[in-house]
């Protein structure tokens, strides 16, 4: 019976509590080096229904994301953008979705706080 208070003592007294609640927030600055611009599909039909989508992660210099930072797309007015999730979330991912009627290659780059990613990407619709 000594033996089983002694353990419960020694258990006990290596217990940690936790209290709070997690976040995942960072406060530290937009690495554009580290951050990427991304599209899926690369080419779509250009009806102006079909949608190609525009990924943008914002990350800082440890390559975590960076969250609430509002992104700009930077393309040409006859492409149509939809701003589908504009602000980063908690991961640093922002997403547009883009379509068009004219029949060409978009060279598209997206910026943030003045700062324009280095990546570019071209999308096709045709």
């Amino acid at each position: 019976m000594l033996c089983g208070l002694v353990i419960g003592l020694v258990v006990s007294s290596r217990s940690v509590i936790f209290q709070g609640k997690a976040s995942s927030t960072n406060n530290n600055s937009v690495s554009v080096q580290n951050s990427y611009l991304f599209a899926s599909p690369l080419a779509a039909k250009a009806d102006g229904q079909e949608k190609i989508r525009l990924t943008i992660f914002l990350l800082d210099s440890r390559g975590l994301g960076i969250s609430h930072q509002k992104v700009t797309i930077n393309a040409p007015s006859s492409l149509q953008l939809i701003n589908t999730q504009p602000t980063t979330d908690d991961t640093g991912k922002a997403i547009f979705d883009s379509s068009s009627t004219v029949a060409t290659t978009y060279q598209i780059s997206a910026s943030t706080s003045n700062q324009v990613l280095p990546q570019k990407v071209k999308i096709t619709f045709n």
